[in-house]
């Protein structure tokens, strides 16, 4: 009954992978085990996130929503020092180096586990990153922070973005 449990509890931490339908989640564990997301089946961005790889859809459904708010990520003089907004995001993340941790790249572009977005955002965990990494300081913690987690679709959808190349467009 035991072993039941434990693999039951092991399952709910997973997804399967909208592209391969293997199971390719890490635990949800507050910063060395990875992904935190789940699928929504509600949400109109997420469900409409599963056809998309474009940065037009990530700027307007991602991060205006979950990152361009407060003075987090709206200009490149906030509190974040990264702007995300429609039309600048691209420069701003695409291999430029993390304010947080200079040996890392916001974007590698067809690199998803060396891209330091994906580690900030829970996509990515920091033993998995290319190099292997460490969570984000305490005193800045994971994205978005005064958000909710973002939804695996919307994840994916970054994801794409970057393995076809990071396009600016």
């Amino acid at each position: 009954m035991l072993r039941v449990v434990a693999i039951a509890s092991l399952l709910c931490g997973c997804r399967i992978s909208l592209e391969d339908n293997t199971n390719v989640e890490f635990a949800s564990d507050g910063g060395t085990g990875g992904r935190a997301c789940s699928v929504s089946t509600t949400s109109p961005q997420c469900l409409s996130a599963t056809t998309h790889s474009d940065l037009a859809f990530i700027e307007q459904n991602i991060f205006a929503i979950s990152c361009n708010f407060s003075g987090c990520h709206d200009s490149a003089g906030d509190a974040g020092k990264l702007d995300l907004r429609a039309g600048m995001s691209h420069d701003h993340l695409v291999g430029v180096a993390s304010r947080i941790d200079g040996t890392r790249t916001l974007v590698v572009p067809n690199d998803v586990a060396a891209s330091y977005l994906l580690l900030m955002l829970r996509d990515v965990a920091p033993a998995m990153a290319s190099p292997p990494g460490n969570p984000p300081p305490g005193s800045i913690g994971f994205m978005p922070q005064a958000a909710p987690i973002l939804c695996c679709q919307k994840l994916d959808a970054i994801e794409r973005w970057i393995n076809a190349g990071a396009p600016n467009h």
